[in-house]
């Protein structure tokens, strides 16, 4: 007897396996790929600020964890996102938030194209674009920008279910509004993007002649009611205030992921890549229904050629755009050559840059500390223990990207900066300038005039070059007469003054 002839509805549900069988290969690729060690230079702070709230009951307002500003009170806009943290740290710790990072980026990966229906070698396209264009946001795990990207990408999912006559959204806004201002600052882009999208549609009823449609006053009444949620946190409209101190503040700019991107790095190339064809799919469709994508696209494609951190903002914004473009493409490679050239492409593009961190990997499973200081601040662990033995005493200086981890740490000492501070200001005194001026530009004077009573900082950094060749005017000592090495290794020199104040 032959063998059974294959009916077409069986060779139509094979086709159907063999979608979803590498549709999930790509997104456990991705997966896999976005798994970076965890190195969130404002750990420590978020996880001290999380105990706080877990232990006392209430939230900490004012600061007492630096010397600097004494009582200073900060809007801290992600409060809600630090007991999440300190839960996350005592059971799972660094690998595990660097995992719950990577399980974080795939699902905005996932709700940005869930919708349009994409085939597997599609699906792939753009989460190669994914993989590297998120990056920026992505790079130091679990972080409150993350959570910030993936409060976009259910924004984006309410919108378009909305499109799709789901009323149920009109309500459902309004109280991701109220959950992401007290999670992230990034609520305020969050509302632009739905103003855009209610104004948008105004104009375009008025460019076709037509009347406003009924569900059109229920979507503007659920952004109103979205604005007024964002007021329900336990700082009210000054995390208003805390948000707009991002617009145009100097001392952003010292900060590594608000200064502009390297776009002459591969990174660069796939960005044009991804812009121009948003641009190819926008011109190509002339759809009048586009009209808020364009403006947003436009707004937040200025915004990431001014700064690193929004680059996956303006992804993670056009994503839906994109993968609609990539569906309408006329490529046609049928049958087994088309799955074969894309599965070996794909498994090639993602196996080669898998295989070349192999090593972040292994140090991240078996050394997850020693991971993140050596992917992240760059700090040391001898110095941490010392200093755990033997805290310091009186008004130090530290090195900006080391506060959060002394802090973290439990060190029994207040720092002079930490990431909290980087827009801190209190009359004429900014604690981010004061720092550049001492550390970056080398005004040893205006250091001595702190009289610092201990120094931790880079062994092998320009300051600390710096002030080896340094001599008080005011006491006439040199660095080795007024300073005595307390700890030293390859990463971090610790100074302790001889004399005291």
């Amino acid at each position: 007897m032959g063998r059974p002839r294959s009916t077409p509805g069986s060779a139509a549900k094979t086709i159907e396996l063999l979608e979803k069988g590498f549709s999930a290969l790509v997104y456990t690729a991705l997966l896999i790929y976005l798994v970076y060690p965890y190195a969130d230079y404002d750990w420590g702070w978020h996880y001290r600020y999380g105990e706080y709230l877990v232990t006392h009951g209430r939230i900490l307002r004012q600061d007492i964890y630096s010397w600097t500003m004494p009582g200073y009170e900060w809007v801290n806009h992600s409060w809600l996102y630090d007991p999440l943290l300190y839960v996350l740290y005592n059971h799972i710790a660094f690998f595990g938030l660097a995992l719950a990072g990577a399980v974080t980026g795939l699902l905005v990966f996932y709700l940005c194209v869930r919708r349009v229906h994409l085939l597997y070698w599609q699906t792939a396209i753009l989460a190669v674009f994914f993989a590297a264009l998120s990056k920026e946001a992505l790079l130091q795990g679990f972080r409150t920008q993350v959570v910030g990207l993936l409060l976009l990408a259910l924004l984006i999912d309410l919108l378009f279910r909305e499109r799709e006559g789901q009323t149920w959204s009109y309500w459902a806004l309004p109280c991701l509004f109220c959950v992401w201002a007290n999670l992230h600052g990034s609520f305020l882009l969050g509302l632009v993007v739905l103003g855009v999208h209610v104004a948008c549609d105004v104009v375009i009823v008025k460019i076709r002649g037509t009347a406003l449609p009924r569900r059109w006053f229920a979507f503007a009444a659920s952004f109103f009611a979205s604005v007024a949620a964002t007021f329900v946190n336990p700082f009210t409209y000054h995390v208003y205030l805390e948000a707009t101190k991002h617009f145009g503040n100097p001392m952003l700019t010292y900060v590594i992921e608000w200064q502009s991107p390297d776009f002459s790095e591969t990174v660069g190339m796939v960005f044009i890549a991804y812009t121009l064809l948003l641009a190819f799919g926008f011109f190509t469709r002339r759809q009048l229904a586009d009209l808020p994508w364009i403006v947003i696209a436009c707004v937040t494609f200025y915004l990431a050629v001014s700064s690193r951190r929004h680059v996956p903002v303006f992804l993670v914004l056009t994503l839906p755009v994109a993968a609609s473009v990539i569906r309408d493409l006329r490529f046609r490679v049928e049958g087994f050559a088309r799955t074969s050239l894309v599965v070996a492409v794909m498994i090639g593009v993602f196996g080669i840059a898998i295989f070349e961190r192999r090593g972040e990997f292994l140090n991240l499973w078996r050394n997850p500390i020693g991971s993140y200081c050596a992917y992240g601040p760059k700090c040391s662990e001898g110095v941490m223990q010392y200093l755990l033995r033997q805290p310091p005493v009186g008004h130090g200086f530290t090195f900006y990207d080391w506060g959060g981890y002394l802090i973290g740490n439990g060190v029994h000492t207040k720092v002079f900066i930490d990431g909290r501070m980087h827009l801190w200001e209190r009359g004429d005194y900014r604690p981010m300038e004061d720092y550049r001026a001492m550390y970056v530009m080398s005004d040893l004077d205006a250091f001595e005039r702190h009289r610092f009573d201990w120094v931790l900082v880079p062994t092998n950094s320009k300051f600390m070059k710096e002030l080896v060749a340094y001599r008080s005017p005011w006491t006439g000592l040199s660095t080795d007469e007024a300073w005595a090495v307390a700890y030293r290794d390859d990463k971090a020199l610790y100074l302790v003054r001889k004399n005291g104040r």
